[in-house]
């Protein structure tokens, strides 16, 4: 049986934010930080073998009957309310 043949690469001036975001995920997953970026690899190129699903609000109020849509407008409402004072 052949060994699949692997690709290396060295990747230079790695923001620091994404340095600690990387390695606290591969913390949390208890994983390696090579595992842990491989994995964010694939997932922001869409490569993974299980793909993300993302869900909508909406989505996620049809399957939630219990909330009440007509409170959830009123939240969204109030979020996109600007506040001039903010902006001085």
């Amino acid at each position: 049986m052949k060994k699949k043949a692997t690709v290396q690469y060295t990747v230079r001036d790695v923001p620091e934010e994404l340095d600690s975001r990387l390695r606290e995920t591969a913390d949390l997953e208890g994983v390696s930080l090579n595992q842990a970026t491989l994995h964010a690899l694939q997932r922001g190129l869409g490569t993974e073998r299980v793909p993300v699903r993302y869900r909508t609000l909406r989505q996620m109020l049809a399957q939630n009957r219990k909330a009440s849509t007509a409170a959830w407008r009123a939240v969204l409402e109030e979020q996109d309310k600007t506040n001039p004072e903010d902006w001085k």
